[in-house]
């Protein structure tokens, strides 16, 4: 590989992670959260045997407290909607939330009740559906709403220009 490639693919490199760093943090303090809502779900469940419902809300409600808070001073750093207060965001955030308990509790009831699998194994997968849908629900509370098809081209069309004066 020659050292111009190398500079290359750094650069590269530095554009994609500038360009998804929201979404890399996010999946890791996604995980981290997740982590929360299987532990407190499994220990409430299986050693103190609180009823699947109950232990799922509880668990939901610890992690997703723990979500804002890493999402709201963690991943969600850049174009960020500055007009609204911590209460409007906490808000709109559980809004979106609350939507996503409907299912998170399905698949528990089904996975747990009905088809008797593994406790763990069950909650990794319910977070990880439930987690994809989480992700554009709480990009759409904290960030501006600046990322409009019609943006993305008119950006497009100005690098490009820029581009071409340029060579």
């Amino acid at each position: 590989m020659v050292r111009s490639d190398r500079t290359l693919l750094r650069k590269q490199g530095r554009k994609l992670l500038r360009r998804y760093r929201n979404l890399y943090v996010y999946m890791f303090f996604g995980f981290v959260a997740a982590l929360i809502n299987t532990i407190v779900f499994v220990v409430l469940h299986n050693n103190f045997k609180v009823v699947l419902v109950f232990a799922n809300t509880l668990a939901f409600i610890i992690s997703n407290l723990a979500s804002f808070f890493f999402n709201h001073y963690a991943v969600f750093t850049h174009h960020v909607d500055r007009s609204k207060s911590i209460w409007h965001k906490l808000i709109a955030f559980f809004t979106f939330r609350i939507i996503s308990i409907v299912p998170d509790t399905l698949i528990m009831l089904v996975g747990l009740s009905v088809l008797r699998w593994n406790t763990v194994l069950v909650k990794l997968i319910d977070q990880l559906l439930v987690g994809i849908f989480n992700y554009l629900t709480t990009k759409a509370v904290f960030q501006k709403n600046d990322h409009l098809i019609r943006e993305r081209i008119r950006q497009y069309v100005i690098e490009s220009k820029q581009k071409n004066k340029d060579h």
